[in-house]
């Protein structure tokens, strides 16, 4: 089990849909110390597994509030990429962007239930007119026999420096 690496496991338990016993995509993990959840937190918290980065954190009894640390974004233009092909994975998303500028990230979507890509997927680039230029010379073009279309800033934060 990936929790042992932290430290003892009392309890793992994932949550499941009661109607049609499919995984909520949630769990639970009892350590046997605050020191092993601790530990667990710092390893797998944003752990790729399987393609899915994992939550983990420290449960807060009920009724109060988690303090949680801000959200940290990097500068970057974030793309929805749509209709890609089944056999795109990450790496092959940002081979095919980072003809066109840097790329800082690039994921494919998959379905947690059968593994298989999703056809659509996200690619974080460090500069607006590099993220421009990528979706005029992407946008429409066949990719393995597939058309990409839908290529679109989904969010933008600013990469400059004004004040």
């Amino acid at each position: 089990m990936l929790f042992e690496q932290a430290g003892t496991v009392q309890i793992a338990e994932v949550i499941y849909n009661r109607e049609t016993d499919s995984s909520h995509g949630f769990g639970f993990v009892t350590m046997s110390t605050v020191e092993e959840a601790e530990k667990a937190v710092d390893k797998f918290n944003s752990y790729d597994m399987g393609g899915r980065f994992l939550t983990v954190n420290k449960a807060a009894p009920r009724g109060s509030r988690l303090e949680r640390p801000p959200r940290v974004f990097e500068p970057g233009c974030r793309v929805y990429v749509g209709n890609l092909p089944w056999s795109v994975d990450d790496s092959r998303l940002e081979q095919v962007f980072s003809e066109h500028g840097k790329v800082t990230n690039a994921r494919v979507v998959y379905d947690r239930d059968i593994g298989r890509s999703r056809g659509f997927g996200f690619v974080t680039m460090a500069d607006e007119t590099e993220m421009n230029d990528a979706i005029t010379a992407l946008d429409g073009q066949v990719y393995a026999s597939v058309h990409l279309r839908d290529i679109f800033c989904w969010y933008f934060v600013d990469c400059s420096d004004k004040e």
